[in-house]
């Protein structure tokens, strides 16, 4: 996506520590690959990767940049018949409202296969920041960075969820702030994602009861 991004001597610790956990040949995918840079690292090392972006600028940038398909929609909209080895997040998510993190971090789950990786990045809460979170809105960004999180908060967020935390590092670059970057690893049982998304939908109801 559009909104700033830790800069590439971090990514490469990044990129080393996804990478290790993949199998050989492996089809990963990554979701919000802005420009294209980490899409077309990924197929250099010679991984086959599908790769998404909801804005049509970056995802024709993309294109160009690495001579393949991009697909144009929102995390939620991503659908595939086999389930992808490894999912690349990286700086996606906290374009993201708090609220939306667990239902997409969880659609997510769907799309991967049962203990593959999940890589992804966020400001890191309580950090210096690449700008002010008040006023992203008058930034200009197409997608500007809205939820920092910080250890404690992620590990809350992904207790219900059927992910796992590998690994948990921080990076501090200057201009682009302190960031939160982590490796979640898919639970091997499948049904904890429909038991997720069961109590979302009971929820769900009970709230639409309760406003009548």
């Amino acid at each position: 996506m559009s909104a700033q991004s830790p800069s590439r001597q971090p990514m490469s610790l990044a990129h080393d520590r996804f990478l290790t956990l993949l199998p050989q040949g492996a089809h990963l995918l990554e979701a919000g690959c802005g420009a294209g840079e980490d899409l077309r690292y990924f197929r250099e090392q010679g991984y086959v990767v599908t790769a998404f972006d909801a804005s049509l600028t970056q995802a024709k940038a993309a294109s160009r940049l690495c001579g393949q398909p991009v697909r144009v929609c929102r995390f939620e909209q991503m659908h595939n018949v086999l389930p992808f080895d490894g999912i690349w997040a990286s700086a996606s998510l906290p374009c993201l409202e708090e609220a939306e993190l667990a239902p997409v971090l969880t659609h997510l789950a769907g799309l991967l296969r049962p203990e593959g990786p999940l890589y992804c990045s966020f400001p890191l809460l309580g950090g210096q920041q690449p700008h002010d979170p008040s006023a992203q809105g008058d930034t200009g960004e197409e997608y500007p960075l809205r939820t920092p999180l910080d250890e404690a908060r992620l590990t809350a967020l992904i207790a219900p969820l059927p992910f796992e935390l590998h690994a948990c590092w921080h990076s501090d670059d200057g201009a682009q702030g302190r960031w939160l970057h982590a490796l979640l690893i898919r639970g091997p049982n499948p049904a904890t994602i429909n038991q997720y998304r069961g109590r979302r939908s009971k929820q769900g109801a009970r709230r639409d009861f309760a406003s009548r």
